[in-house]
């Protein structure tokens, strides 16, 4: 019965080792096309202007185009839940600028072309 509990529980809860692994592409991503390294965006201390907003573009991404709510991203990234709304909402409000909203639709569409995780596979 309790196996049972647990089994039914693991079927509806994510997995953090797997949305850990999401959020180190989707940062890697965000290194790329930002020219700041990956360690930076991550890193749990407080960092660079260029860092802070790497990280807020990485949060808006796993939010937007993963559909997670604010407190499992906040979960993957190690943060709180307010923080990733507020990281949100500066992104939102970059996206009056064009150029930055195009940008932002291609890093949008790569991340939605990358293949899943296939079932049964490590």
């Amino acid at each position: 019965m309790l196996v049972q509990a647990l089994e039914d529980i693991w079927a509806i809860t994510p997995d953090p080792r797997r949305d850990r692994l999401t959020v180190g592409f989707v940062t890697h991503l965000v290194s790329l096309a930002t020219g700041v390294p990956a360690a930076e965006i991550s890193t749990p201390k407080r960092a660079s202007h260029a860092a802070v907003r790497a990280r807020q573009l990485a949060i808006y991404l796993t939010h937007i185009t993963f559909h997670w709510p604010l407190h499992r991203v906040a979960f993957a990234f190690g943060r709180d839940r307010t923080t990733c709304g507020h990281a949100c909402r500066k992104i939102e409000d970059m996206r009056e600028n064009a150029e930055f909203d195009r940008r932002l639709a291609e890093l949008e569409a790569c991340l939605r072309q990358a293949p899943a995780h296939a079932e049964g596979m490590p």
